[in-house]
């Protein structure tokens, strides 16, 4: 009986997750290219167990025929290892088509794996492009409400400074006319009292 095949699973390269919820569009476009990376070595190493297992079938077509040969001189003698061999190729067949077919599904399944990812992706990176134009125009947004709080602080602040000048004004008017007054009672004192406040 020829050795079973035994197809090698792949090495699934690990990715590691980002520790956020949503990763950064840089990482996501990372994790899906090394995931079409990992589907290629897949779709590589399904393609050379297929070939193994064309290259059986063909040697055991070759052990067939030289059955055939040497069952022409010793048919009867030969007939229970012809019906074994034929059994076994058989069996060998199905498992050969059981595989294809298995590996022809898995593919398929792959590819639309792929289709999901890079639709995904365009969805992620459409999303991000909307999100980057609303920013924009949120931070415009929020200038323009600066700017406006700025040109009213500064009106209020005028509008303050321009009230605070004219009390200013007004109380250094009437501390000039109270100094006045007070000057001219410490004058009439001094005089009254027989002093040249002059002197003084």
């Amino acid at each position: 009986m020829p050795p079973k095949l035994k197809a090698k699973s792949p090495k699934k390269k690990k990715v590691k997750k980002s520790k956020g919820g949503t990763g950064s569009l840089e990482e996501q476009f990372r994790k899906a290219t090394l995931e079409v990376d990992v589907l290629q070595d897949h779709l590589a190493l399904q393609r050379q167990v297929t070939r193994q297992a064309q290259q059986r079938k063909y040697e055991i077509h070759g052990k067939l025929q030289e059955l055939h040969e040497d069952i022409q001189d010793e048919r009867d003698e030969k007939q229970a290892i012809y019906n074994e061999m034929t059994r076994q190729h058989q069996d060998l067949e199905q498992r050969n088509s059981a595989l294809i077919q298995h590996l022809e599904e898995e593919v398929a399944e792959l590819n639309l794996q792929l289709n999901d990812s890079q639709q995904a992706f365009q969805l992620l990176t459409e999303e991000s492009l909307r999100i980057a134009k609303e920013k924009e125009t949120e931070i415009e947004e929020l200038k323009k409400q600066v700017e406006n709080m700025e040109t009213e602080y500064e009106k209020i602040l005028h509008s303050s400074l321009d009230r605070i000048l004219s009390k200013l004004t007004l109380t250094g008017q009437q501390w000039e006319k109270e100094s006045l007054t007070i000057h001219q009672q410490h004058k009439h004192m001094l005089q009254e009292c027989g002093l040249n406040p002059l002197d003084i």
